[in-house]
């Protein structure tokens, strides 16, 4: 069994301009999810990125929650991956949500 969680950042907009929310609206439990580390984030050099495959292009929707970033990216560093399974995502009461589970492959 896999560790469940919801993530952060979901209400952003990303750097290219594309909304999170927007990408989030759109995703289906069947979609292609996987984890990117991002060590040059200005706020946690943990931090690790959860991206969609969405018409074609990879987009972010979120990051883990720091707590969980700071013993995946270590991992990630050291070659590990991970499986992903959507268990929710959408809009509620007027804001995204997206619930994942994952664990190393």
């Amino acid at each position: 069994m896999g560790i469940r969680t919801h993530l952060s950042g979901v209400t952003f907009t990303n750097p290219d301009g594309s909304s999170r929310r927007e990408i989030i609206s759109r995703m289906t439990d069947r979609d292609t999810v996987k984890f990117e580390r991002d060590p040059y984030n200005p706020y946690d050099s943990n931090a690790v990125k959860v991206i969609v495959m969405q018409d074609g292009q990879w987009k972010q929707i979120g990051f883990l929650e720091k707590a969980l970033a700071a013993s995946v990216s270590p991992d990630m560093r050291r070659g590990a991956t991970y499986k992903i399974t959507i268990v929710g995502c959408g809009i509620y009461m007027d804001r995204p949500y997206c619930e994942i589970e994952f664990d190393k492959d």
